[in-house]
């Protein structure tokens, strides 16, 4: 049996994704997800060597979940498509940056009249919010659909 992942609650230095995200009102479904992938919970806390050159999270908010009829049972995966594991800055994104998701997916940043727009793989681009929220395991933005 796995021994379950625990925060460093006495953790000196800049705040860690975990405990920005923990008060990210918009983004609290997204948060119960990903609190069930041991994975997952050890890249927003800067303990993953997967996420060694970074973490840029693209966070669904709660409306994104409200838009589907339920929620995936394989939250964890879907989820997975929105981490980066390496950083991309907002001026990366506004360039027309294209990375990898932590589970393989392709996706393209674009820029049209000031906003960014992220495309995963063949599906319908999506606006990011906002210029990022940085810690010290990396930095997230809002989106507003999932990626399934």
């Amino acid at each position: 049996m796995a021994t379950p992942y625990t925060f460093d609650t006495h953790a000196q230095g800049p705040p860690e994704l975990s405990d920005i995200l923990g008060r990210e009102k918009r983004g609290s479904i997204a948060m119960d997800g990903i609190l069930r992938s041991e994975a997952l919970v050890r890249a927003i806390s800067g303990d993953s060597a997967d996420f060694a050159a970074g973490l840029t999270l693209l966070l669904p908010t709660n409306q994104a979940f409200q838009q589907l009829d339920e929620i995936p049972e394989d939250v964890e995966k879907v989820l997975e498509r929105h981490f980066i594991p390496q950083k991309v800055t907002a001026e990366q994104m506004k360039e027309g940056a294209t990375v990898g998701a932590y589970e393989g997916t392709v996706l393209r940043f674009t820029e049209s009249d000031g906003r960014v727009f992220v495309q995963a793989d063949q599906r319908s681009p999506v606006e990011v919010m906002g210029a990022g929220t940085r810690a010290g395991s990396g930095t997230y933005f809002l989106v507003d659909q999932l990626f399934v």
